[in-house]
């Protein structure tokens, strides 16, 4: 579909089509199913729409990767829900004006291989990323270590050549056991999760076994499988015939009325913390100019994505910060559709009306094969038509994609992002020392104010005093554009109705909850 424009009715039909032809034919029991490894019988199967890149904690930031962390893993710290941090494997955290930070570590976790946890394996996990050779996006910020202490086997020690207030984000990095190698990190993933891994079945499945040593709850759910399904009319129909049991964010709108009609199946809606995005290339000669992101952020007509692609399972936002969290600035001015001032503001960047129905400019759009990508560049292109901008969508499975994005290979891109919790994801995506692979400001934004703001943000610990700075940070890049918020996408499941415990998920979408799942 590389290259193709793609038409919402179009699209949307299909879906209907091959969900009304599977209907018709009675969904024959066990179609499409598929044999389960020893030991997984009874297992709880969630659907993946992409295949986890990577195992390892130091490296990964892909959103199925980041699943199998949420159960293989633990950190020092954990989300919580309005941007606070939890103990994890750390009891107690404590900060001297967040230069210096002390954890007193839990006693009696063991690695799925059997090796105790101590101070050793966060020292380890830390400074094996430090490491100048290694190579990862997720170090920048680990810079400001000057160094790792462990007085004794159950405490640690960071302490930092600056204060960092922010500095306890890091720390919801995965702990590997002292001594992993690179290549073991990547392909046997060892943690204290409540969840061991067991295969990885290329683009087919990843499957878990409980880890019955696990510290806390223990899950409910002996075994564990994450069913690769690309197509998301495929998830449904997987979900309406049994051989899937849960699927998180990843089905079409249209589809949830007919999924909900189903009696052996159940959606449970919850609030959510992923923020749906539009990025630019700021090094492109055309999207480089701030009339021309403004003028394509005020031809879009947010409020019919809402209501009509996405029929109320999202809400706009004007800033990255989730609804409810301590540093969110409410009173940013909506920014609401005037094709008319698009128009004008394509004028004065130098794209005038060339007449006869020609384009004023035409711009390269770049998503995943996924259907809801899809739909809503769809969309987005045929809002911008009005004002003259025409759009070629470029599709592609979604590592592919997500490697032209990395190597700043686009032109412009829609993603979200995952469960923002620290605030300080302002200096990861838009600092302009944070552009690829020291972080992820792929869209090249540099701004003298915002820099310097992230930093005074990062060095105070008074939390009034880091709100107003970040208060700052997003009306500055509400005018300065190198995103369009587009919404925050409420937590959408569609699972088996037998199932409990689905209502326990986090807003922030993390798959952290699934131990606590289980059966009627």
């Amino acid at each position: 579909m590389n290259g193709t424009r793609h038409s919402n009715g179009t699209l949307r039909s299909r879906f209907r089509n091959a969900l009304l032809a599977a209907g018709a034919l009675g969904l024959a029991a066990g179609a499409g199913c598929r044999s389960h490894p020893p030991g997984t019988s009874g297992a709880l199967i969630v659907a993946l729409a992409t295949g986890p890149r990577n195992f390892a904690p130091r490296v990964l930031t892909d959103q199925a990767s980041c699943r199998v962390q949420d159960v293989v893993f633990n950190g020092l710290l954990r989300k919580g829900e309005r941007g606070e941090f939890l103990p994890d494997l750390a009891e107690e955290m404590t900060s001297e004006e967040a230069r210096v930070w002390r954890f007193r570590l839990r006693r009696g976790v063991t690695f799925h291989d059997g090796r105790p946890f101590t101070s050793k394996d966060v020292a380890f996990t830390f400074r094996s990323l430090m490491d100048p050779a290694f190579v990862s996006s997720k170090k920048e910020p680990l810079r400001a270590v000057e160094s790792i202490e462990t007085p004794g086997p159950f405490e640690v020690v960071f302490r930092l050549r600056e204060p960092n207030a922010s500095f306890p984000v890091q720390l919801l990095l995965g702990i590997l056991p002292d001594g992993t190698t690179a290549d073991a990190a990547r392909t046997g993933p060892i943690g204290t999760g409540p969840y061991r891994f067991v295969e990885y079945r290329s683009d087919d499945r990843v499957v878990f076994s409980r880890w019955d040593g696990a510290f806390g709850e223990k899950a409910l759910i002996p075994a564990l499988i994450y069913r690769i399904v690309p197509d998301a009319t495929t998830r449904a129909l997987e979900l309406l015939r049994g051989s899937v049991h849960l699927s998180i964010n990843n089905l079409p709108p249209d589809l949830l009325p007919r999924l909900a009609a189903s009696p052996r199946l159940a959606v449970t809606v919850r609030p959510g913390a992923n923020y749906a995005y539009l990025a630019f290339n700021l090094r492109d000669a055309v999207l480089g100019k701030l009339e021309v992101r403004r003028a394509l952020a005020l031809a879009i007509d947010r409020d019919a994505l809402v209501h009509g692609l996405w029929r109320d399972t999202v809400e706009t936002t004007e800033t990255l910060l989730p609804p409810g969290h301590w540093a969110r600035l409410e009173d940013l001015p909506p920014l609401r559709r005037d094709v008319a001032e698009a128009r004008r503001l394509l004028d004065a960047a130098g794209y005038p009306d060339p007449g006869n129905g020609r384009p004023r400019l035409t711009l390269t759009w770049k998503t995943s094969t996924d259907e809801t990508s899809l739909l809503q560049a769809t969309a987005v292109a045929d809002q911008w038509r009005e004002a003259g901008v025409e759009t070629r969508i470029q599709s592609n499975d979604f590592p592919v994609f997500y490697q032209d994005i990395v190597k700043g290979n686009f032109r412009l891109y829609s993603l979200r992002w995952q469960g923002i919790v620290d605030p300080d994801h302002y200096r990861d995506v838009f600092h302009s020392a944070s552009v690829p692979p020291k972080g992820w400001n792929r869209g090249f934004f540099s701004d003298r104010l915002v820099d310097t703001w992230i930093e005074q943000a990062r060095a105070t610990a008074d939390r009034p005093a880091r709100k107003e700075l970040y208060a700052k940070i997003q009306r500055r890049i509400a005018e300065e554009i190198p995103y369009v918020s587009l919404y925050f996408a409420k937590t959408v499941a569609v699972h088996d109705a037998a199932l409990t415990g689905v209502d326990t998920i986090n807003p922030t979408g993390d798959f952290t909850f699934l131990p606590r799942v289980g059966r009627k």
